[in-house]
């Protein structure tokens, strides 16, 4: 921090005593940028007017007028915004026209007629494209985490937060929410104006619309109206609606009895969006949503609806936790996130009380975690960040996952009442404001008493994960680490244990769960042989919960060579078949797949497809739950087919008569599935299939990613060369979707050629995708490969390219499983 306000100084002598056109700016916003600006600025206020066009070509004509206070003069105003100076025209400072520089991404307006005290500035502008989501027939903003400064000039930093009014100038026949109530006034012919009130005081990068032609759904609940656009077709709408309506107001409730703070924002309305970037986003007033995470259909079973019910309770917690306070700063977005997993994981309770909540907290939280955190790329659940323009990299596992999971060791070692009244009084102090990770620790500590300073910080600011050795000896299980001091509180032998020595020495009969019962453990724990083969041949004794951790545990000594192929695939194997949890089948199913494809050889993959397909075909006769049959059909379709298979799978493409019912989006992957098995490779084929798909998004989806799929070289070249270009990848879960299907082991031979282009287009993926897009863009190119030749490649990559360590990081993770894969082929 003193190395910070030493830099701040410099910065601030530069900045006040140069001319505008020398100021020593940076590309995006530095932290000495956003910390000179926070001292300054005050009180901000944005009104903007954006002309909407019916056709997504044409530019939108804007204005915005800004007002602000500065407690000096003596500085030029620096606003945000990524395009060029020809965008900007008209710019009036306090009634008098004004000049402006553009620099690194700034527009930098002189002093001459800025004052102490209150300031407005109004200029005409053409809003930026890059975060603004422009379809056919509709729209809708993303700017998450520095993209509001891609549409508009702002402030755009978390702890300068303002006041929105937004008016809309659109078609007629659109419609569109906001984060505030709209009023609607017709226009010239064929238009009108939608104008949203003044929000309360947000982040830059929670403001947001949507606008379209959406169909629109209001329904009050619980003595509150909630409203929802969409495109779905009317049986979809009708089988879900009352649902989606329902877990919005059940999360409202509950997050208003938590936190004793009724919504704190006057509306809370959806849009459903069928080719959204991410499962959701906490928009003020206006969440969105991938249409696919809310509408399910008649084969989804308890883990789908339960998944969804988490979501929505995700983004609604973010009302508080997130958008009521916000971070500071980015390096800190963590603290947004854990909240709105670790709180949505308890407000979905008591709507599901027949589903083990710890069971699926494990799942969702530990198991996804240690995938990064096993890997060369780990890092601290706080990242240092100097400049926002690198926020996106910060996002991955280790915040969404593996920070729950601290919170709830937090909460096992203050108290469940202490850690909620300290929330409570966190989100007072800090409401329509900003906070760190510093003030969320200082008041847990002075409400509970319990001093967690130090042991926070080891596990927020350190990387890794704890290891521990395990040993059982006649009835006595000994525990050892030298991570000891990332204390942790698990229950084994059903007592409660602190593990904050060297060596911790238990009573423990034998055919004991020797391993954490309550979920909430987090770690590496290395087993003996004595351990592995204990656990195996006691399996089946085990609750659900405590065999989700000796599965897990058991992979994890897999991964690090503590456990041996032979044979493991087979425990496995028939594990996924006789478990009645159907969660628990699908965390096997998770790991045979990763087994079958990469871990034994092409001659073992056909001996266990002629083994048990026809085993697997009766499962799915004799299965009455439909999400069991799915399950079973999931399984078949994973294996790699015999030629006299191919009939069964076959009738599942057209066929809407089928045991099970495939939905668009599963029956495309059974044609793309059968397509990498050189099936179905004709136009006439996929013409086919696309004829028997309900939904025009899927019949454009089938279209895009179909080339991946193709065995034409020339087709796939094609399809891999385009996606060089921005705008073919605009659409970022298709393009992921296709470049698997294009790394896929069957492909893998064809596709090696493409390994180092696609590490060449990483900067530019890095630079204009989304959150999400750069490690999801390695996971579907990199992490699917197994050959060593990749493994050199990125490694030569590495050391011929000075990357930011938060995108390396990104890349090693996706590295790591290709090693691992090798070890095991060595």
């Amino acid at each position: 921090m003193k190395k910070l306000y030493i830099i701040l100084g410099l910065f601030l002598m530069f900045y006040s005593c140069q001319s505008p056109e020398d100021l020593p700016l940076k590309s995006g916003v530095s932290q000495q940028l956003a910390q000179q600006r926070f001292n300054t600025i005050t009180n901000v206020e944005y009104d903007l007017h954006l002309v909407l066009p019916d056709s997504p070509i044409k530019r939108i004509q804007s204005t915005l007028h800004l007002r602000f206070n500065v407690n000096s003069n003596s500085e030029p105003i620096v606003l945000d915004f990524r395009s060029d100076s020809t965008r900007i025209t008209n710019l009036i400072v306090n009634n008098q026209p004004s000049k402006h520089y553009y620099k690194q991404e700034h527009i930098i307006i002189p002093t001459d007629h800025l004052k102490k005290g209150e300031n407005s500035i109004s200029f005409h502008f053409i809003a930026g494209d890059q975060s603004l989501n422009r379809k056919e027939n509709y729209m809708y903003t993303l700017l998450v985490p520095d993209r509001a400064r891609t549409l508009f000039p702002c402030f755009d930093q978390p702890d300068i937060k303002a006041k929105y009014i937004l008016s809309l100038d659109m078609p007629e026949n659109w419609d569109a929410i906001a984060g505030e109530y709209g009023v609607t006034k017709p226009t010239e012919k064929g238009r009108k104006v939608i104008t949203f009130g003044q929000t309360e005081p947000i982040s830059s990068y929670l403001f947001s619309f949507v606008a379209g032609e959406f169909k629109r759904i209001e329904k009050s609940v619980g003595g509150r109206k909630y409203a929802m656009l969409h495109l779905e077709e009317e049986d979809k709408i009708q089988a879900n609606q009352d649902q989606i309506f329902e877990l919005h107001a059940n999360a409202v409730q509950w997050m208003e009895n938590y936190t004793s703070i009724p919504l704190p924002f006057n509306k809370l309305d959806f849009a459903l969006i069928p080719p959204f970037q991410y499962g959701g986003m906490e928009h003020v007033g206006a969440i969105q949503y991938r249409a696919s995470s809310l509408i399910l259909d008649e084969n989804a079973g308890p883990s789908e609806k339960l998944r969804r019910a988490q979501l929505i309770a995700h983004e609604v917690a973010h009302m508080w936790f997130g958008d009521l306070v916000t971070m500071k700063w980015f390096d800190d977005v963590w603290l947004k996130e854990v909240f709105a997993n670790f709180i949505a994981a308890k407000a979905i309770t008591p709507s599901y009380p027949e589903i083990d909540h710890n069971l699926q907290f494990f799942l969702s939280h530990q198991y996804r975690a240690y995938e990064i955190d096993r890997t060369a790329g780990n890092h601290p659940i706080q990242q240092k960040l100097e400049n926002l323009n690198l926020a996106g990299t910060l996002y991955g596992a280790i915040i969404y996952c593996k920070a729950p999971v601290v919170m709830a060791q937090i909460e096992l070692l203050v108290g469940e009442e202490n850690l909620k009244k300290s929330l409570q009084i966190y989100l007072e102090k800090y409401a329509y404001n900003n906070a760190t990770f510093d003030d969320l620790i200082e008041v847990i500590s002075t409400t509970s008493n319990v001093d967690l300073k130090d042991w926070a910080n080891l596990w927020v600011k350190n990387e890794g994960m704890p290891h521990y050795i395990l040993e059982r000896k006649k009835d006595k299980l000994f525990i050892t680490t030298q991570d000891f001091k990332k204390s942790q509180k698990v229950v084994i032998g059903g007592n409660e244990v602190l593990l904050d020595q060297e060596k911790v020495n238990l009573e423990l009969p034998k055919g004991s769960f020797p391993l954490d019962q309550s979920g909430k453990n987090y770690g590496y724990f290395e087993l003996s042989i004595g351990l592995i083969n204990e656990i195996k041949n006691n399996i089946k004794e085990y609750s659900p919960l405590e065999k989700a951790i000796a599965y897990s545990t058991l992979w994890e000594n897999f991964l690090r060579d503590n456990l041996y192929l032979d044979g493991y695939i087979n425990f496995i194997w028939e594990r996924m078949i006789l478990e009645e949890n159907l969660l628990l089948k699908k965390q096997l199913l998770g790991q045979f797949d990763q087994l079958y494809w990469y871990y034994i050889t092409e001659t073992e993959r056909k001996n266990i497809s002629k083994a048990y397909f026809h085993f697997l075909e009766k499962q799915i006769k004799e299965s009455k739950e439909k999400a069991l049959q799915s399950f079973y059909f999931n399984v078949i379709k994973i294996l790699q087919h015999q030629e006299e298979q191919f009939d069964y799978l076959n009738t599942f493409l057209t066929s809407k008569n089928t045991t099970p019912t495939l939905n668009d989006r599963e029956r495309i992957n059974l044609l793309m599935k059968l397509r990498l098995e050189n099936r179905h490779q004709s136009n006439v084929a996929v013409e086919a299939v696309k004829s028997a798909l309900s939904s025009n998004y899927y019949k454009e989806y089938l279209e895009f990613i179909s080339p991946a799929s193709s065995n034409n070289e020339i087709e796939k070249d094609a399809f891999f060369e385009g996606l060089k270009e921005v705008g073919n990848r605009s659409n970022e879960p298709w393009v992921e979707s296709a470049l698997r299907l294009l790394n896929h082991p069957l492909n893998a031979k064809h596709s090696l050629k493409y390994v180092r282009p696609t590490l060449e287009l990483l900067p530019e993926i890095q630079k204009t995708g989304d959150i999400f897009f750069p490690y999801n863009y390695l996971k579907s190119t990199i992490g699917k490969r197994k050959e060593q030749q990749t493994i050199d490649w990125v490694n030569s990559y590495l050391e011929k390219n000075n990357i930011d360590i938060k995108l390396k990081n990104k890349i090693l993770q996706n590295l790591d499983p290709v090693i691992r894969r090798q070890s095991v082929a060595n």
